[in-house]
């Protein structure tokens, strides 16, 4: 078998989470796509897709089953103010998210934070399909 390109891998996965990004909002009425970031390839600390109010950095691999702390760590450098969100898949296993805990529990006042900042270290890692339907739900 031959080599795979590990870039053609990644910008195929990211239009396949932009194709059903897009195919969710389009079944909710909403007027946005997503779409592929291509200055990511020119510009450091740029997210792989544009959806507003998120920056989202997407890594698919072969081996594995839990996101890398690095990949954290870029997705948190490229996303400013906007929420940052990874998305990730690894062979024969679901697409994952992860996420602040702040984007799902809405409800919860952070007391524990000073002057109820949003902590993006505080994480939830959902499978892509209950991730959409939280943002939908929460307006995010």
């Amino acid at each position: 078998m031959g080599k795979i390109n590990s870039r053609n891998k990644g910008a195929s996965f990211e239009r396949e989470i932009a194709s059903k990004l897009n195919d969710f909002f389009d079944s909710k009425g909403l007027n946005f796509k997503a779409k592929r970031n291509l200055e990511q390839y020119q510009e450091k600390d740029l997210g792989d897709l544009e959806v507003p109010n998120h920056v989202i950095e997407c890594k698919r691999y072969a081996e594995g089953n839990w996101y890398k702390e690095e990949w954290w760590k870029q997705t948190l450098n490229s996303c400013g103010n906007k929420i940052p969100v990874l998305i990730w898949k690894y062979n024969r296993q679901p697409i994952r998210v992860c996420t602040p805990m702040y984007v799902i529990n809405t409800k919860h006042d952070y007391e524990y934070l000073p002057t109820n900042l949003k902590d993006n270290s505080v994480t939830v890692v959902l499978e892509f399909e209950h991730w959409v339907k939280y943002i939908f739900a929460n307006n995010l």
